[in-house]
């Protein structure tokens, strides 16, 4: 998979398992003193007795192209590790990125940043309806996507509002200045939002000054007429008010 995203103009950072062994081919990073030289080594076998805050070189990798094939390459990826202080062990990562554009601690924050983006995955799924696309429509797709993270947008900002003032409520009560910081989880509140959507666009529209519409009224017109924009779209095809692009 690394060698096929490589190939095809990709970068990719991965988490590398602990018992991971690679042949090391360069170092890219020298260190002052009797540091232990790790070039033609294997990883397993000096990462015990590495004292270095960074690890960063570059490793060979095999693997078959096919499974089952027979045919066996070998690629050449960069390796980059992080001490723990407390743990004293190294969180390793498997990279194609440069190392004149992203050092050691750039490759970890961008994996933790990575993490933030598979949460607003799986957020846009299952509050947003991104995962129950059913069209092949580039279009629609297109707009559901769009729509899915404009309302993702807005509900962090309301999110975000909500963490304020239950903090400064509580820190009007609090002993200490800890107890100001807000204990509200962001999904919890986000799925208030959702639930309660429809009230928050009423209170909106208020808000804008929009006047809300006769309640009797509204349920008897799309009870009557289920489809009530479809005579309105006819009318201006017709007209050619809406003209379809040929080109």
């Amino acid at each position: 998979m690394f060698d096929r995203i490589d190939a095809n103009g990709g970068l990719f950072i991965s988490r590398v398992k602990d018992n991971a062994n690679f042949e090391i081919v360069e170092e890219l990073r020298t260190w002052r003193g009797n540091s232990i030289p790790l070039e033609g080594e294997s990883l397993q076998d000096v990462l015990d007795d590495l004292q270095r805050q960074e690890i960063d070189v570059r490793i060979t990798l095999s693997f078959e192209r096919k499974r089952g094939s027979g045919a066996s390459a070998t690629r050449t990826f960069r390796l980059v590790g992080l001490r723990n202080a407390e743990t004293e062990e190294y969180h390793l990562y498997l990279t194609n990125l440069a190392r004149k554009e992203y050092r050691a601690p750039d490759i970890a924050q961008l994996y933790r940043a990575r993490w933030e983006v598979e949460l607003l995955f799986k957020m846009l799924k299952s509050q947003f309806g991104l995962d129950e696309i059913n069209t092949t429509d580039a279009y629609i797709i297109e707009e559901l996507i769009i729509m899915a993270a404009i309302s993702l947008l807005m509900s962090r900002v309301i999110v975000d509002e909500l963490r304020t003032l239950e903090a400064n409520q509580r820190e009007k009560d609090a002993a200490d200045a800890d107890e100001s910081a807000s204990r509200l989880s962001r999904r919890r509140c986000s799925l208030a939002v959702e639930r309660h959507a429809h009230l928050i666009q009423l209170y909106l529209m208020i808000e804008l000054g929009y006047e809300l519409p006769d309640l009797d009224e509204l349920l008897l017109w799309v009870s009557q007429n289920p489809n009530p924009h479809r005579e309105r779209l006819r009318e201006q095809v017709q007209s050619g008010e809406f003209a379809f692009d040929r080109h």
